[in-house]
Order: structure tokens, then C-alpha cells, then sequence
């Protein structure tokens, strides 16, 4: 006995993806406002830097316990921040906020083209690619308008010029760009899927 989905069910799904996207869109967007708020204070641009390590000792629970520790990073507050920075920083947090509403927007898409049943169509692999775009691109332009708001804060502060991009920061968002490289892959195997149905149509 094979069971079908009724009309209800096919809505009652549709309903579920468009609420859940349009909640993720707005957690962006709230972050993306939080972001700048803590970013940009009257006292000046605060933003977290890597520090040398530094032994530290803290209460826990309004004084009921202590703990020991090594700092690693640091939020500063720099005054006096130049225009360049300043844009750096604003424009990572924007591009930041972008991506994930790329994202989100497309996982939308192609769920709703599930949905209706539509898998291996040109417009879901073109879908697929805006997801792994996204992911590579936004997390490549982030790392880079971030390096060069720390180099101007690290100046600011008047503690050096700054580094270059090096691999390890590359690195760090080593996870993010695997998931986007998958995506990418994913669209290919719909593009291929794409050309085999026409093909198969073109057979029948």
C-alpha cells in the first residue's frame, strides 16, 4: 500500500519551512544589529584581539567561587579609530549578515522546491550554489575586512601595525568552508542529474 500526502500535509510543510525561515532571517538580522551595538561605543571600537597568555584569577557566582585560568584574547576598546577601520570592521559584520541571509533565503528555496517535488531543475542547483558561495565567499571577505579592523585597532592602540593574513587564520574557518565545498559538490551532482533526466525525457 504506498501512502500519499494530502494537500493539508504539502501546506502544513510549506508553512513550517516559510516560519522557520522567516525566524532565522530575523536572528540574523537582531544579531547583525547586536554586533554593531557592541562594536561601535561611545568610548570608542571595541573588538576581541589575541593577547600573549596571561595567567588570570576570577570569581564565580558573585564571589561564591574563584577559578584559575590562562587569557588568550582580550575585548579592547580603542578611541580614535580611523574611518578605514572603522568601515572594515562594519563591513564584516554587514557581509557576516549577508551570507547567513543568503543562506538562509536559499536553504528556503530549495526546501520549498522539495516540496513541491521539483529536485533536478537548473534553479535547485543554482541554489546549491548560492549556499556554498555564501559559505566560502562570506567566511574569505569576513576573515579579510577582520584583519585589516585589528591591524587598525592594534594601531589605534598604538601596539604595531599588525600581521598579515597568515595560514592558521585561514584555518580557522577550515570547518565553514569544508560545508561550503560539500554544497558545491551537491550542486554539481544536481546539475548532473539534471542533464541525465533530460536526456532520459529525451529517450521516452
Amino acid at each position: 500500500m504506498t501512502l500519499t500526502r494530502g494537500p493539508r500535509s504539502d501546506a502544513a510543510d510549506a508553512i513550517t519551512v516559510l516560519l522557520l525561515g522567516i525566524g532565522a532571517a530575523i536572528t540574523v538580522v537582531l544579531s547583525v544589529v547586536a554586533r554593531f551595538l557592541d562594536a561601535f561605543r561611545d568610548a570608542g571600537v571595541a573588538w576581541r584581539i589575541d593577547i600573549d597568555d596571561e595567567p588570570f584569577a576570577a570569581s564565580l557566582g558573585s564571589g561564591d567561587g574563584y577559578v584559575d585560568g590562562i587569557v588568550e584574547n582580550a575585548l579592547v576598546i580603542a578611541p580614535g579609530v580611523d574611518g578605514a577601520t572603522a568601515a572594515a570592521l562594519a563591513g564584516s559584520i554587514v557581509a557576516w549578515g549577508l551570507a547567513c541571509l543568503l543562506v538562509v533565503l536559499a536553504v528556503m528555496y530549495v526546501a520549498r522546491s522539495f516540496l513541491r517535488g521539483r529536485f533536478f531543475v537548473p534553479a535547485t542547483a543554482r541554489a546549491f550554489d548560492v549556499i556554498g558561495w555564501s559559505i566560502v565567499g562570506g567566511g574569505l571577505v569576513v576573515l579579510i575586512l577582520e584583519n585589516i579592523g585589528r591591524n587598525g585597532i592594534l594601531a589605534a592602540l598604538g601596539v604595531g601595525e599588525g600581521e598579515p593574513l597568515h595560514f592558521l587564520d585561514f584555518w580557522s574557518y577550515a570547518p565553514a568552508w569544508a560545508v561550503g565545498v560539500a554544497v558545491g559538490l551537491v550542486a554539481i551532482a544536481f546539475r548532473r542529474g539534471v542533464r541525465l533526466q533530460r536526456d532520459t525525457e529525451g529517450l521516452v
